[in-house]
């Protein structure tokens, strides 16, 4: 595997990591009660944090793997 290809495959989990972590802040603040969400605005906010963090992680990769190519 190529280094471009790992940079690229790291910026895209590091991604994931940033909307599992926001997802969960949420959802710890909604069950300690200084956060109040139903079921499904929970899951409509869920959905629009994954939505907007895929949107830009995937448009800063290019940038990001052309750095590595050089």
């Amino acid at each position: 595997m190529s280094l471009e290809t790992k940079v690229g495959r790291a910026v895209l989990d590091l991604g994931d990591l940033i909307k599992t972590s926001v997802i969960s802040d949420i959802a710890r603040a909604r069950s300690e009660k200084s956060l109040s969400l139903t079921d499904a605005e929970l899951q409509a906010l869920a959905n629009l944090i994954t939505s907007s963090v895929e949107k830009t992680i995937r448009s800063g990769v290019d940038g990001i793997t052309r750095l590595v190519r050089g």
